[in-house]
């Protein structure tokens, strides 16, 4: 804000009157998405639906989950990898046929 009071200070009119368009567009944007939003909700409420509804069919992971190819025990505990990407810790130096899953 206090930018703003800084350069009405300071600007010509010309500035001032770029600047009153810009903020009046800008003002004009937030209350179409406003009325937008507010549609949606209306027609959400209208069809029995809610928000979470939709982000459920929106977070679904397309992604194959892929199972654990071998599986040893590091430290107290078992360690599954898949054979993709860097391979763990727990896998350095070891022969991986004999830890298949």
């Amino acid at each position: 804000m206090k930018e703003i009071r800084s350069f009405v200070k300071s600007a010509s009119l010309s500035e001032l009157e770029k600047a009153k368009q810009l903020i009046d567009t800008a003002i004009e944007k937030y209350t179409q998405q406003q009325e937008a939003k507010k549609e949606v909700l209306d027609l959400l409420k209208e069809k029995g639906l809610t928000l979470e509804d939709l982000q459920d069919v929106a977070s679904t992971d397309k992604r194959t989950k892929v199972k654990p190819k071998y599986r040893i025990e590091f430290n107290g505990e078992i360690v599954e990898w898949t054979g993709r990407g860097k391979r763990p810790k727990a896998f350095q130096g070891v022969d991986l046929t004999k830890h298949l899953a």
